[in-house]
């Protein structure tokens, strides 16, 4: 048993899902290996899976912090999230991201989000509450499974990213994905998302294939079997053990390694 764990935006998707990968995703999932989805976007990933109309066999959503189940009466139900803080990070990365950047923060927890836009400039702080989550200020939310910003240019991306790292490193790994920003819990990454799911379901290691495209899909890229797709960052194709122009051409060279 195999599995492939693909980065969503830019890799299974692009401009849409094609037939030939959805047919690759079905043969490869009819010879009894597992496929899903690991991706920056949040609880709600679920709901475009399910418009998509593509069975597969898991999410990790939120680059690992969270693990969804796909079918079955379980489907939609969260299995893992993390985790509790309260040591003032939320505060300093919106007002940061705010102060230096002209960028909100959304935080993040199980199916809420809140989104907190600190006015620091003009010496008042505005957190402004939307959707789902009831919070007035970064204090007032006690845990989160991930926080996202972005940027106006990948240059400030990556600098942001060095910034919130060399400041919160115990406290939360920030990942550039092109000009956007997924910062979720320490230690919490795609790679260590996909090794908890490849444990929880018996897969050893060197079956785990994984597929990206933008830096927050390293982690995976570089801890099992990487493989990256012809539009990936260099840096990604660097660490990738191959470059193929699609899903359908990965799923090929997987299942044609049990005839190697």
């Amino acid at each position: 048993m195999y599995i492939l764990a693909s980065d969503y935006d830019g890799t299974l998707n692009r401009g849409g899902i094609s037939a030939p990968v959805r047919e690759a995703v079905a043969r490869f999932r009819a010879a009894g290996n597992l496929f899903g989805i690991v991706t920056g976007r949040d609880y709600w990933m679920y709901e475009t899976v399910a418009r998509e109309g593509l069975p597969i066999d898991f999410i990790l959503a939120m680059n690992g912090a969270m693990l969804i189940a796909t079918d079955g009466e379980r489907a939609g139900e969260i299995l893992r999230v993390e985790r509790q803080v309260n040591n003032g990070c939320m505060r300093w990365i919106a007002e940061h991201l705010w102060k230096h950047y002209g960028q909100s923060v959304d935080t993040v927890l199980v199916r809420d989000r809140v989104t907190f836009c600190a006015d620091v400039p003009d010496g008042n702080e505005r957190f402004a509450p939307m959707a789902r989550a009831d919070a007035d200020s970064p204090d007032g939310i006690a845990a989160f499974s991930q926080m996202n910003t972005r940027c106006g240019t990948e240059d400030d991306a990556r600098r942001c990213v060095e910034e919130i790292n060399a400041r919160w490193e115990d406290t939360v790994n920030a990942l550039q994905n092109g000009v956007c920003i997924d910062i979720p819990p320490a230690g919490i990454d795609k790679g260590e998302g996909v090794a908890r799911y490849a444990d929880s379901v018996g897969v050893p290691y060197d079956n785990v294939y994984c597929a990206g495209d933008n830096m927050n899909d390293y982690a995976m890229i570089a801890r099992f079997h990487g493989l990256a797709v012809e539009n990936a960052v260099p840096e990604l194709k660097a660490a990738a053990e191959g470059v193929f122009p699609d899903i359908a051409a990965m799923i090929g060279f997987i299942m044609d390694r049990e005839t190697r």
